[in-house]
């Protein structure tokens, strides 16, 4: 299978110049390269209110636009994207080939509402909602509120923009929230003093936050590496003494373990290849093991090559 995708002129979340891209969600892509690009009218649509380059805006201007369970192709390949059950036009894509042969399904991240489809190989990203071993609590617009009252602002740290426009729609009508200029273009009703503001993962030590008198932190869906910068940045603001509270929680509107499990059944129990944060990614091929599935995982070098 990765053999069939590395052959292809098609690459999946990995734009890249000499390819075409399929962009399942905003900002999947870890760098956003000028290419041809495929997308669901609602992604695109969205990506135009984000601050990008010329040559991107070029890009998107001319990205193909798709719909949801409607066949399209590339190269020689046959493809259908579904709706991953997550907003902003979020899309899972079933690749194969021309004449028949493997079936694909890739998955960037699922809702529990995410279309399922019969396929000999599930693509999944290990995500903390269903492959730790330990899931935190998921969000809550109450547990917000507590911490708010509190004094001071909550940061939520949040991994994408479609994870902070679930956060705010959590919060929506029950607290007020702001947020980075990174994810703001995609969520309405954005109150600038708000108490609750949301962050992405890697902005932690910004400039932005410096005005702001924080009282608690809420990581989102937050790998060790987050984790610990979390850790090291309380301390710089005065070690155990820091009156600043550090919590964990699950993102709301996301698969859990029983959903993934039904999920999975659906697409006719297929083999599954996992890749994403390595933790995660053991635990996640463990117990989707003890389920009977017949689980790889894709290392850092083979993950690089597949997309």
């Amino acid at each position: 299978m990765q053999r069939l995708l590395a052959r292809e002129r098609l690459s999946l979340d990995e734009p890249a110049e000499d390819r075409t891209c399929f962009l399942s969600h905003v900002g999947a892509q870890p760098r956003l390269v000028p290419c041809p690009w495929i997308g669901h009218r609602d992604l695109v649509y969205a990506m135009a209110l984000a601050n990008l380059s010329p040559a991107q805006r070029h890009a998107l201007a001319n990205a193909v636009l798709i719909e949801h369970d409607r066949d399209f192709g590339v190269g020689r390949l046959e493809l259908r994207a579904m709706s991953s059950g997550l907003p902003l036009g979020g899309s899972s894509l079933l690749l194969q080939p021309r004449g028949g042969g493997l079936r694909c399904l890739y998955t960037w991240a699922l809702g529990p509402k995410a279309t399922s489809a019969p396929c000999e190989w599930l693509l999944l990203r290990a995500q903390p909602g269903w492959a730790a071993d330990h899931r935190p609590p998921e969000l809550s617009a109450t547990g917000l509120s507590t911490l708010a009252t509190l004094g001071g602002e909550v940061i939520v740290l949040v991994p994408s923009a479609v994870a902070a426009l679930q956060v705010a729609r959590l919060c929506a009508g029950k607290i007020d929230v702001a947020a980075h200029p990174r994810f703001s273009p995609y969520i309405e009703g954005l109150q600038p003093e708000a108490p609750v503001l949301l962050w992405p993962h890697d902005a932690l030590d910004g400039a932005g936050l410096r005005r702001h008198a924080i009282t608690a932190v809420a990581l989102v869906g937050a790998p060790e590496r987050v984790r610990q910068d979390a850790a090291a940045w309380r301390a710089r603001r005065g070690g155990e003494r820091s009156n600043v509270e550090v919590v964990e929680a699950a993102s709301p509107g996301r698969i859990d373990r029983e959903r993934l499990l039904a999920f999975w059944q659906a697409c006719e129990r297929p083999r599954v290849l996992l890749r994403g944060d390595p933790q995660w990614a053991t635990t996640g091929a463990r117990w989707l093991s003890e389920q009977g599935a017949e689980v790889e995982v894709a290392g850092a070098a083979t993950q690089l090559e597949l997309l």
